[in-house]
């Protein structure tokens, strides 16, 4: 229930952080004041949904590799994201009718990137729902699960190799897209090795201060800061940077502190994760350099450090996390239509414009159709579906990794 929650949550904060962004994205002549912007947790909130991408399919794939099992897990991934997606990308279309058949179709197909595959051959993402660009690379992680699954591989090999590409990609060996995918596995195979080697839940997490400073990482910018000489290439997806791997310990932390597993590794990863944020910040204020936040937003999030410091021995029950459920139940669909219907409120020519008042009818009107389309897709649509199309998921041993 709390790793739901956590999933309702990160798909608000999403939403919040496309609807508040400092430029008018949902009002055409009104922005909220800046303040607004430094909650902006969207980029964050992504790569957690990795990390808890791979946990729950080693969570949910506990059979041999055998044909049955991979018709069951491929027929349930399938069910997952094309009902989603095909109304998500349909109803881009119909919002924006100009854009070109080949990119409607490349995105039904989930081939839509930010850049270009061999030969030169792209697929643009849809203009007004840029957050599709994640399905993407999903497929990709679930068809490379199949050969993790097969060969079972010692992970700490694996995850030996999956690093040496990483670092390869720093050195632009890879095409762009390929370093993009290699990044992003970090984290969703990250989650997977969780899923299968981490040690049973043991009790309640340190989940309030992991929440807090895997909150305050993306703007505070730790390796960024510290590694400022250091010319790593910059990639074309924003939250796959070299320079914001730190957010990686922080989101693995954060999904230990969550489920309640290895208080060890949760307290390494803590005190790495705090100690990272804390150097960065006094850098921060001993140079100035408050980027375009300003010295305000670098206030708050110092006091949140320390906030997080002062909860890092505390170990709730993660009841607050576990009242967002029901959000985390259709957080899919919110996170894949919002943005869409987003773009067709700000061009709607019929609505209020240019006051707080009218950016809040504005927002309302995204919060309110989002989670009415996302529940009837997640609870009205994939039910039939899953009837229809899936037999019951086979049992058996977890995968053996050695």
């Amino acid at each position: 229930m709390a790793l739901e929650g956590l999933r309702g949550l990160c798909a608000l904060l999403v939403l919040y952080g496309h609807a508040f962004a400092p430029i008018p994205c949902l009002d055409p002549v009104y922005s909220p004041p800046d303040f607004f912007s430094w909650l902006d947790e969207a980029r964050p909130s992504v790569l957690f949904f990795f990390v808890l991408s791979g946990y729950v399919i080693g969570l949910t794939v506990k059979a041999g590799f055998t044909g049955p099992a991979v018709q069951a897990y491929a027929g349930r991934r399938l069910l997952r994201l094309v009902p989603v997606n095909t109304v998500a990308v349909l109803m881009s279309w119909a919002l924006a009718p100009r854009t070109a058949a080949g990119t409607v179709l490349g995105n039904l197909g989930f081939l839509q990137n930010y850049n270009p595959y061999f030969f030169g051959w792209k697929v643009p993402i849809m203009a007004n729902d840029a957050s599709l660009w994640t399905l993407n690379f999903e497929v990709f992680y679930y068809l490379v699960f199949l050969a993790v699954w097969r060969y079972a591989p010692r992970m700490g090999v694996f995850l030996g190799l999956l690093g040496l590409a990483a670092a390869t990609a720093a050195f632009q060996v890879f095409p762009a897209f390929l370093s993009c995918y290699v990044i992003g596995a970090l984290y969703w195979f990250a989650g997977l090795c969780v899923a299968w080697l981490g040690p049973r839940p043991s009790g309640p997490g340190n989940w309030p201060s992991a929440l807090l400073v895997t909150g305050i990482l993306w703007p505070v910018a730790s390796l960024e800061v510290l590694l400022h000489r250091v010319n790593f290439p910059e990639l074309s997806v924003p939250p796959l940077a070299l320079k914001r791997l730190d957010l990686l310990a922080a989101c693995l932390w954060l999904l230990l502190a969550a489920t309640g597993r290895s208080p060890r590794w949760q307290r390494r990863l803590g005190l790495l994760c705090l100690t990272l944020a804390s150097t960065a910040l006094a850098d921060r204020f001993l140079t100035g350099d408050f980027g375009e936040r300003g010295r305000g937003a670098f206030l708050v999030y110092a006091c949140a450090l320390v906030l997080g410091w002062v909860l890092f021995e505390w170990r709730p029950r993660p009841t607050l996390l576990a009242r967002l459920a029901p959000t985390g139940g259709v957080s899919f669909g919110i996170y894949a239509v919002s943005l869409a219907l987003q773009f067709g409120i700000l061009f709607q020519p019929s609505l209020p414009r240019g006051t707080p008042w009218s950016f809040a009818l504005r927002l309302a009107l995204v919060v309110g159709l989002s989670t009415a389309i996302a529940w009837m897709l997640e609870h009205r649509l994939q039910p039939v579906l899953r009837r229809r199309f899936i037999g019951p998921r086979p049992a058996a041993a977890q995968p053996q990794t050695g």
